[in-house]
């Protein structure tokens, strides 16, 4: 980006408009991964998800728009430098999904392989084996984890016992 002219006039990126494009891709990338980790939506999802990109390109509307002396050097970076400028769009782009596919593998090798036990569950119910007693145990057996607490509890649980056995 630092050598593309992207204002009318030829000027090459400044910081402004470097950080517009750097916290669009930031919007992108959040809001995407919420949505990927989601495993069930709602219209109330969609709208905050979506929504939150949707807000993000008024925002930069609505500040552009106001008097420089406000705005000061976001004036107008959205209409006249960003969105004019094919770069911005592959930039959002490829900065969106080379973030996001790290996840997603880990996501999907985790799921895949080391599923959690409100996975199995999500997979018991999709592939219709809710009638079927041996891998409802299964589920049942890899889900089962000696359960850690704190120190603290430990120290108390043991105290409360050593009480109730009168040592």
């Amino acid at each position: 980006m630092e050598h593309q002219a992207f204002r009318k006039g030829g000027e090459v990126v400044g910081l402004e408009i470097l950080g517009a494009t750097m916290y669009t891709c930031v919007v992108w990338v959040v809001n995407c991964q919420m949505a990927l980790s989601v495993n069930y939506f709602t219209y109330i999802q969609h709208l905050f998800i979506w929504g939150g990109i949707v807000f993000w390109y008024i925002f930069l509307l609505a500040y552009g728009a106001m008097d420089p002396y406000i705005s000061t050097t976001a004036y107008k970076v959205f209409i006249e430098a960003c969105a004019p400028a094919p770069s911005y769009w592959l930039v959002t782009m490829f900065v969106s999904i080379s973030t996001l596919l790290p996840y997603f593998i880990y996501s999907a090798v985790q799921m895949r392989f080391f599923p959690l036990y409100h996975q199995m569950i999500l997979w018991i119910r999709s592939d219709g084996q809710t009638e079927d007693p041996e891998y409802c145990q299964m589920v049942r057996q890899r889900s089962l984890r000696p359960t850690t607490v704190g120190y603290t509890a430990r120290f108390e649980a043991k105290s409360t016992e050593k009480q109730k056995h009168g040592r």
